[in-house]
Order: C-alpha cells, then sequence, then structure tokens
C-alpha cells in the first residue's frame, strides 16, 4: 500500500508561522531482486518556494541502535535529481537506481534522507552542487528519514516469538528473533495474561534478518499461563499463544 506522509517543517529554531511543509509519498521504498529503478514524490504543500536535498545513508544496527553512514561504492543508490526547487503546490518526482539489476543473496538497506534547506544556504550550496553531491552539514529547517529496501533473490519472512525467564542478573522477557530473509517491521505488540496486560510494545521497530530482541517483562509475568501475544506490523499475529519454557 502507498501511504503519503505529510511533515511539517522542523526548524533549528522555533518554528516561525512562515515554516513551510512537505509531502512524501511512499513513505518506505523496496525494489524487488533485479529491479533497477524506484521512485518517490517529493511536494511542497506550502506557500513558499522550498529547494529541497534527497541523500542517501548506508543503515546498520549496532548493539539494536540505528548506525548510518555515508553510502558509497558501485552498489549505493543513484539519486536523481539530488536537488531541485519547488514552487508552492508544486511536486517533484526522485528517481533511486542502481548501477545494474544484478540480484543479490542479502538484503539491501538504506535511509533517504530528505531535507528543506534554507534559503540562504540553498543559495550557496546550489552555486557548487556540480563539483560535490555530497550530503551538507548545514542546517535544515526539515529532515525526514525513510527506509529504502532491495529485497534479496529469495524473499521470506518469518518472525519467531518465545518467552525467556529470568536468569542470573536478567529478568523475564519477551523475546523475537528474525529468521527470514527481509527486515520485518513491528509496529505494536501486546502480551496479555488472561485479563492482565503484561507487555506493551510501541514500534515502529525494524528487525534485520538474523537479529534478536529482548522486551523486559516483569517478574510477575512467570505467574501468567497461557499469554496471548497480538502483533501488528509487517508480520502480523492475531492472539498467538505463547508457553514459559520447562525450567
Amino acid at each position: 500500500m502507498r501511504r503519503s506522509l505529510a511533515v511539517a517543517a522542523l526548524a533549528v529554531l522555533p518554528l516561525a508561522a512562515e515554516a513551510g511543509a512537505l509531502t512524501v509519498n511512499p513513505i518506505r521504498l523496496e525494489l524487488a531482486a533485479g529491479q533497477a529503478a524506484t521512485s518517490m514524490t517529493i511536494g511542497n504543500a506550502a506557500d513558499a518556494p522550498a529547494t529541497v536535498q534527497v541523500s542517501v545513508q548506508r543503515w546498520q544496527h549496532r548493539d539494536g541502535a540505528d548506525q548510518l553512514e555515508p553510502a558509497t561504492g558501485g552498489d549505493a543508490p543513484i539519486i536523481t535529481p539530488p536537488m531541485f526547487q519547488l514552487a508552492p503546490g508544486a511536486s517533484q518526482i526522485v528517481r533511486i537506481g542502481f548501477a545494474g539489476r544484478h540480484a543479490t543473496a542479502e538484503e539491501g538497506r538504506w535511509r533517504l534522507v530528505v531535507e528543506e534547506l534554507p534559503p540562504a544556504q540553498a543559495q550557496a550550496q546550489a552555486q557548487t552542487l556540480p563539483v560535490a553531491l555530497a550530503p551538507m552539514q548545514i542546517a535544515t529547517r526539515l529532515r525526514v528519514s525513510l527506509p529504502l529496501f532491495r529485497l534479496p533473490a529469495v524473499v521470506r519472512s518469518q518472525l519467531d516469538w518465545q518467552l525467556d525467564r529470568a536468569s542470573s542478573g536478567s529478568s523475564p522477557a519477551l523475546v523475537v528473533v528474525n529468521r527470514g530473509t527481509t527486515t520485518e517491521r513491528i509496529d505494536r505488540a501486546q502480551l496479555h495474561g488472561g485479563d492482565a496486560a503484561l507487555a506493551g510494545i510501541a514500534g515502529p521497530v525494524y528487525l534485520f534478518p538474523g537479529e534478536q530482541r529482548r522486551f523486559p517483562l516483569p517478574a510477575s509475568a512467570i505467574a501468567a499461563t497461557a499469554p496471548q501475544l497480538s502483533v501488528a506490523g509487517s508480520v502480523p499475529l492475531d492472539d498467538h499463544a505463547l508457553a514459559w519454557p520447562a525450567e
């Protein structure tokens, strides 16, 4: 499903009345194995012109935290155009492509960064754009990050949920492991034991292939019999029964 995201301008200083707004559609991009390019549409919903820059960063997880690094090399996505101006009410199609159509065994993950530039910096950057297209390190009115995935040749979705008892120095936990080949998104998860709510997880939480996440539970959760798990996200579950492992 293609979804549209309207993003109010985020200012370094407090928001001014004339702060603009951009629309970005879709808010998640995927390329199938062998697909060379995709696109998104950026619109200016404000009553003033906007200068927009789009860049790409490689997306990794380290100790469960997002790590973004400059995307370089022959396998890095190519953004066209990387910088442009939008009149009030206007829109621009931005293409995201790759140099080749080769299918890969592993998923590729990036974040697309859409920035609205202040007028003075935008003018200065435009003068150097033909020489350097690298992302700018300047103050921006808006900065929003969107996920971009290049799917592997074999796509398999599988999230395994388990309950883990307390061990030495740790609390009981709800554990999820991504045993599939693509990144999965958890929007919301709720664990109930009878009428009692044991855990509530608010997303989005992205789980890369092979990655595991632990969500701590209160010690009293161990007394719950036949807990029921409901998950909203890319791999939904509806009242899935879980069991505590034997001691």
